[in-house]
């Protein structure tokens, strides 16, 4: 929320981008966390969620995804250096405790490799909220998360922290759009389009260099 109780952010500025160019449709927000944007999506309480979604298997059974990705979500490990390590690989983290969120890739990428590799690491499950993530890390209550840079870069901005990560991400992938899979096609067609468009002409760009201090648009 901004000042006025709005609705704000990346994702919120994005869709109002999309808005304005759409004047045949109105669109209507609806604040939620992120299971339950999930779960309003797929009990079609709203019809499309911004919410940086990766792409996962599970997700795609679910739902539709849009064709154009607006963020760059490669995945790294995230930790505090002075309190420990910095871990390039899943394989860092033997005996280690692991910040996840409930319902996020991150954490579906996670318990896959716990899947494989029984005991490895523990996830420690939180809420997906900036100030608790970093203050678990910080603490010493977990030794690591997973994150895109530019949530690691906002984070050490805003918090006045030296986290780090690894020289690789542990996972690429951009983040979507995603439609319950009874929206309207012809919908879903003309906001691909419009998001296309707005990143053509520099607007997506511009959002991101505003909200994320960084321009974290896929080419």
């Amino acid at each position: 929320m901004d000042e006025n109780g709005e609705y704000d952010g990346y994702d919120v500025a994005v869709v109002k981008a999309i808005d304005e160019k759409l004047t045949e449709y109105t669109f209507t927000f609806e604040g939620a966390d992120f299971p339950t944007t999930l779960s309003n999506l797929e009990s079609g309480k709203v019809e499309m969620a911004a919410y940086e979604y990766e792409v996962n298997a599970e997700r795609q059974e679910k739902f539709v995804y849009g064709d154009v990705g607006y963020v760059v979500w490669d995945t790294y490990i995230v930790s505090d250096p002075d309190a420990g390590a910095v871990y390039e690989s899943f394989d860092d983290l033997a005996g280690k405790k692991v910040y996840a969120t409930t319902a996020t890739n991150q954490a579906a990428m996670a318990e896959t490799y716990l899947e494989e590799n029984p005991g490895a690491f523990e996830l420690v499950y939180g809420e997906y909220n900036n100030e608790q993530i970093v203050q678990a890390i910080t603490s010493g209550a977990v030794d690591a998360s997973l994150a895109p840079k530019y949530q690691v870069d906002n984070w050490n901005k805003s918090f006045s922290e030296n986290l780090a990560i690894g020289s690789e991400p542990v996972h690429n992938s951009d983040a979507y759009l995603l439609f319950n899979k009874e929206t309207d096609q012809a919908f879903i067609d003309a906001v691909n389009t419009a998001l296309e468009e707005l990143k053509a002409d520099g607007t997506i760009k511009e959002l991101s260099e505003e909200y994320l201090d960084g321009d974290y648009v896929p080419e």
